[in-house]
Order: structure tokens, then sequence, then C-alpha cells
């Protein structure tokens, strides 16, 4: 496309989403994507506090939006029989039903580019790498050219239709995600009958999405044996109620007594994480949790690219190897076989990390850069050695 075209393109849009009243972001898929998405939805109103934003997600993730109070109305797809929400069928018939004038899909799958396609809407914004790309009649530009550099986080990516169309920014934190007090005072109440005080214990989350962004079990129990004696300071190890197996790997391999909760739900798991002193974890949709948060985050980095899925905008410290097959998609381990990226970090590495975060003289952690507009980083990083 070129300048003038985009320019052009851009003009267009800007004028559409002024005069509209409504707009519909489809965010299918991750818990993590989702939380990362919450800074466009506040970018957006606040740009046009009047528009309407109406937010579609599948119904494991809908607690990241019903509570923000920049969402109007939270669409809840059904991924599965069995689940709360609404089938694709059922779910395409009340998108058309709410004639929305305009459509912003985030996420370019087949299921969205259905529903996209489904709402008749006059504007249906998309990516132009995204597959079916002719449903869509406006085609955001690459990231990177509208950006003008290569190193962006995932929240940047979503941030690119501001900046493309010279929107406002978010010149800070806005409202991130949305704790109910209900399921405060449900967490307040279990802290209470296991005998720990709110804000004085260490929440760890072992688990993750692939194995090749998952640490070691033994080396999670080592480290909460550590800190624990180290700090004077619970260890409360959480999990989805999939994952039980691997708390219980955990619980074997552990020389003390840890409290394991795999049993919350989102919401509670977000009270949870909101009352920590310290979360640790792996790149994970929890992690991105914490972040948005902005509690202090410990995480110890795998398969994946830490540039686009570092913790945003809080304190962190990033513990990652340096391997010259990293990043990767991260399904298998073609260059190892046994995830060496994750599993070879050690459990003293980590544990200098939570050190300095969590004793204030020890000095600043990694996360944002003091006055790094664009949100640039440092991590420290721990050598792990190559295939030789």
């Amino acid at each position: 496309m070129s300048g003038d075209v985009a320019g052009e393109a851009a003009e267009s849009l800007r004028e559409a989403l002024t005069r509209a009243d409504r707009l519909l972001l489809i965010r299918l898929r991750s818990l993590g994507d989702s939380i990362l998405t919450l800074p466009l939805v506040q970018a957006l109103h606040g740009w046009r506090a009047g528009l309407q934003l109406d937010v579609l997600v599948e119904a494991p993730f809908a607690p990241v939006f019903l509570d923000h109070p920049a969402v109007h109305e939270t669409l809840i797809l059904c991924p599965r029989t069995g689940s709360a929400g609404w089938s694709k069928p059922r779910t395409a018939l009340e998108v058309l039903k709410r004639r929305y004038p305009a459509i912003l899909n985030l996420h370019g799958g087949p299921t969205s580019f259905f529903l996209t396609l489904a709402s008749c809407a006059r504007v249906r914004i998309g990516q132009a790498g995204f597959r079916h790309a002719w449903a869509y009649n406006v085609h955001l530009p690459p990231s990177d050219e509208v950006w003008k550099r290569a190193d962006l986080h995932t929240v940047e990516h979503q941030l690119t239709i501001m900046r493309w169309l010279g929107l406002p920014m978010p010149a800070g934190s806005g409202p991130g995600l949305c704790v109910r007090e209900s399921s405060r005072a449900a967490i307040e109440a279990r802290l209470g009958e296991a005998a720990i005080m709110p804000g004085a214990y260490i929440q760890i989350h072992p688990t993750a999405m692939l194995p090749t962004k998952q640490w070691g079990v033994e080396k999670f129990a080592r480290l909460a044996d550590a800190l624990s004696v180290e700090y004077s300071l619970p260890v409360v190890f959480t999990a989805g109620q999939a994952e039980t197996r691997v708390l219980e790997q955990v619980r074997r391999s552990a020389q003390r007594s840890h409290r394991y909760w795999p049993d919350l739900r989102l919401q509670e798991l977000f009270a949870l994480i909101a009352g920590c002193r310290l979360f640790i974890g792996n790149d994970s949709g929890p992690t991105h949790a914490a972040a948005a948060l902005k509690k202090p985050v410990v995480v110890v980095w795998g398969s994946s690219s830490h540039v686009a899925w570092r913790p945003w905008e809080t304190h962190y410290e990033l513990v990652r190897s340096d391997l010259p097959c990293m990043p990767c998609p991260g399904y298998s381990c073609a260059g190892y076989g046994d995830s060496r990226c994750i599993l070879q970090i050690p459990v003293e590495a980590v544990a200098d990390a939570c050190r300095r975060v969590l004793e204030p003289n020890a000095g600043a952690g990694s996360g944002p850069i003091p006055g790094g507009g664009d949100g640039r980083y440092s991590a420290p990083t721990v050598k792990v050695p190559g295939n030789s």
C-alpha cells in the first residue's frame, strides 16, 4: 500500500469510527491474548467515551471483560458443548441482530472470519495477512510499518490501529483487569481460613499451555521451599482444574508445607493474584493477569518471544536462556528434544530474581525503563549451553 493510499484509507476509517455509535471487538482464544487486549479497549474508550464498545470472547475468558467499565456488553461464544455461552450459529445470529456499524477482528481465524462476515457490518477491519482477507473492507497495514520498528510487544501490535489513525494513545495505565468485590471477599475468607494475611504471601502458578514454556515442577518446589524459609512467607500454588496433576507433582517434590489451590474460578484467581506480594510463573495467562494487576512478577521464560510477550507495564524480572533456536513456535523442541531453553534454567537464577523484587534495596528489576514511552525493556539472561 503506497503512502498516499494508506493515508486516504486511514482518514476514511477515522471518519467512519468517528460517526459510528458502536464497535464490536472480536477477541477469540487465550487468556493472555484477552488480557493484552485491555489497553486497546481503554485507548478506544479514552478517545471516544460515547463509543459503545462490545467484546466477543470465548466463555473461559469472558471474566476479563465482564466487569470492565469501558466494555458495554460482553458477547460469549461457547467453544465446546457444556460450557456457558452461545453456540457459533447463535452467536452469529446475535451479532447480526445488533447491526454493528463496525467490527474489528483481532483474531483472524476461521471462526472470527465467519462471525465478521455474518455481521453484515458496513466497516469490517482486519489485518491484510488474515486468511480470507477479502472479507474485510479495511486492511490494517503491518504493525512494524506503522510503528517503524520491529521489536513490538503484543499490546503495541493491538494498538496499531490507534497509531495508524493518529488517535490519542493511552498516556498511562487506565483500568486494567477488574476484580469483583465478591471474588475478593471469597479469597480473603479462604486466606483467613489458612491463617494467611492478605498481601503477605507468594503465589506461584507453575503451569503453561505448552511444555516448552513450563519450568520443571521440582524446581518450582525447590524455589518455594527456599523462599518460604528465607522470607517467612507462605506460598500458595495455583493451577487450573485440569492441571491438578502438576500441583500434585510439586507437592511430592516439596520439602516444606505449601498451599495448593487448583479449584479457583478465574475471577477468584485474579483476586488471589491481586493480593499477593510476589507472583511467580511461566509465560502464561495468569502471568499476564499479574502484570495487568500491577503486581511484581518473576517469570521463567521458555520458547516464545520475550520481546512480544513479556509482562506489560509492571515491575518484573524475566529469567531466560539464550539459545540460537529461540524464539520458536514451541509446539515441540526440534533443536534438543527436551525444551532445554527453560528446563536448564537453574533454581538459583530464579531465586536471585525473586530477591531483587522482594528486597527494596536490591536494585530495580527489569520492566519498563523509566521514561521509555515505547515500553522497551531490559531482562536478565541465564546462559544455557547450546548443542555443540
